[in-house]
């Protein structure tokens, strides 16, 4: 079974230690880095992280993170408040057994019980080159928003 559970520091180390594959690495940025983010987020006045680790029984598998961003009234094109998916990744000796999919949908089981506020949306960016990773999306429902990000992946949006 997968569960999600809070990054903590009894766990931060064994996250950071997580790989990818090396063509991974090309599409997402490493857990140091997302935990970072995740701790200078929290001294932003509107975004709140939701950093977790992925577990299956016991053994830690993968992380992911979401971002609650509602509206900013100071932005006129920011016109809905949603949740982001910035991260979600299995450990390379994990990939293939259903713990990226479990996960997903823990999150959005999560994400829909609108945990730091009402939201329309999740939202999301992937390569479509990351063909398991933007499938795995597809699949849940995410569809194309019709723009990309600064580094060229497509924005996803699976409406809640």
């Amino acid at each position: 079974m997968v569960t999600l559970e809070r990054i903590t520091a009894d766990n931060f180390e064994e996250c950071i230690s997580l790989t990818l594959t090396e063509r991974q690495r090309d599409f997402i940025a490493s857990n140091a880095y997302s935990l970072c983010e995740a701790y200078a987020l929290t001294n932003h006045e509107l975004y709140t992280p939701m950093p977790y680790a992925i577990y299956h029984g016991d053994r830690m598998v993968g992380f992911t993170m979401a971002i609650y961003q509602p509206k900013d009234y100071n932005d006129p094109e920011d016109d809905e408040d949603v949740y982001y998916l910035a991260r979600i990744m299995i450990d390379q000796q994990y990939q293939g057994r259903g713990y990226g999919k479990a996960a997903l949908q823990k999150m959005i089981d999560l994400i829909k019980t609108f945990p730091h506020g009402p939201a329309t949306c999740v939202v999301l960016s992937s390569n479509p080159e990351n063909e398991p990773a933007y499938s795995l999306f597809k699949s849940f429902g995410f569809r194309e928003m019709g723009m990309m990000d600064a580094g060229g992946d497509n924005y996803l949006r699976l409406d809640l």
